[in-house]
């Protein structure tokens, strides 16, 4: 049996007759699913009420608080817990990027597979980092793997942020808004703000939902909900700082809104635009690969700026590295297109071969593949590795199941 990989509305993970999917679309139905934190491109699988899906508590309670609909299905895992599917099994570890984000650490006896989903290797003011792990072959996120995405010390931006809201916006006449990401840099603004002023948080829409999840989970927040009278009251008096979706619309007089996000790292001649992520940045990512010493690594997640990162990885660190793709992908490289045909075909032939101690002869396993489309010599090679791995055994007529 191989252990294989590869990109079909997520990333499907294969061994013999096991898989799981992880962050797979809704569509996805054939096996267990494992989602890794609660933003929408990652979570989708939610919205098919049907297969079952595993994610940590605090991701199940984010996506309840944003009301998905058919949240059914649902199985908890815990850092560190295993899951057993088959001869799979999968360990979830802290992801580092937002409230109940994992990896997930997917063995088999082959070898293992470590999918990082989004991560961070960064000490933010919520989360604490993503460990990397040992692993043969790395699945790993590269919304910022491009070199000209260095992101500065955490503490620098949280000053920076401060210094324009208190000492330009607010002295201008102006209410100063974050634009974010409601799950994740939301809450870190907040923590920002409360750790290094006695400003007052304002928050809009989703950002207060998600920011009561955070609180029961633990998380020290002091912020209030801008249509509550208290926060209408700080608003009017302009003497507080607001935290509000990127897409919201906001009623406010007298907004001045800047970008909190890690694309601002590349926004030069925007001055209100702070580049705080709850993303790895470019030297992070090859940092993590470096600790993680796989053997290989498939990147995934990136865009025409980050399709060179697998370049950087083969070039800088010396392992064989490319993007993930629909095509199957071994710890050894990518399985040809002879390698696929020859196991499908045996699949065929297992499923042709139903009768317990009857014997078929190659004559008629040939026609019955060339039949389903497939040529005498991938049949003949198909059936020497099933008599190899014992899944059929030979008598002097042909072959039979054992």
């Amino acid at each position: 049996m191989a252990l294989t990989v590869r990109q079909s509305k997520g990333v499907i993970v294969e061994y013999g007759e096991d898989g799981i999917a992880l962050d797979p679309d809704r569509k996805v139905t054939d096996y267990p699913i494992f989602v890794t934190h609660a933003h929408a491109d990652h979570a989708s699988a939610f919205k098919n009420p049907d297969p079952v899906k595993h994610a940590t508590e605090p991701t199940y309670r984010l996506l309840e608080a944003l009301r998905y609909r058919g949240l059914n299905n649902w199985k908890p895992v815990t850092i560190g817990d295993k899951v057993k599917i088959g001869e799979i099994e999968v360990r979830p570890l802290n992801a580092g990027h937002v409230l109940g984000s994992v990896q997930y650490e997917v063995s088999t006896p082959e070898g293992t597979v470590l999918y990082t989903g989004d991560l961070s290797m960064g000490n933010s003011y919520t989360m604490e980092p993503a460990r990397a792990v040992n692993c043969d072959l790395l699945i790993i996120e590269t919304t910022f793997g491009a070199p000209q995405f260095k992101f500065p010390q955490r503490k620098e931006v949280a000053l920076e942020m401060i210094r324009w809201a208190v000492m330009e916006a607010i002295p201008a006449g102006y209410v100063p808004a974050f634009r974010t990401d409601a799950i994740g840099n939301a809450q870190e603004i907040i923590s920002i703000f409360n750790r290094m002023t006695n400003l007052p948080v304002v928050t809009a829409k989703n950002t207060t939902k998600v920011s009561d999840i955070y609180r029961q989970f633990g998380h020290k927040l002091d912020y209030v909900d801008a249509n509550t009278p208290e926060g209408q009251e700080l608003l009017e008096s302009g003497r507080c700082v607001v935290i509000a979706p990127k897409g919201a619309k906001l009623s406010i007089k007298n907004l001045d809104s800047a970008l909190a996000s890690g694309w601002a790292a590349i926004m030069r001649n925007r001055a209100k635009a702070f580049p705080l992520s709850d993303h790895a940045d470019f030297r992070e990512l090859l940092s993590f690969i470096r600790r993680c010493r796989p053997k290989r690594v498939l990147t995934f997640h990136g865009g025409a700026m980050t399709k060179g990162f697998a370049e950087y990885v083969r070039k800088r660190l010396g392992i064989d590295a490319g993007p993930l793709t629909k095509r199957q992908e071994t710890l050894m490289g990518p399985v040809s297109q002879a390698e696929m045909r020859r196991k499908a075909c045996a699949e065929n032939i297992v499923r042709a071969v139903r009768i317990p101690g009857f014997v078929y002869t190659e004559p008629w396993m040939v026609r019955e593949m060339a039949r389903r489309g497939f040529s005498k010599g991938e049949t003949e090679a198909a059936l020497r590795r099933l008599i190899e791995v014992g899944v059929l055994e030979t008598t002097s007529a042909g072959v039979k199941l054992p």
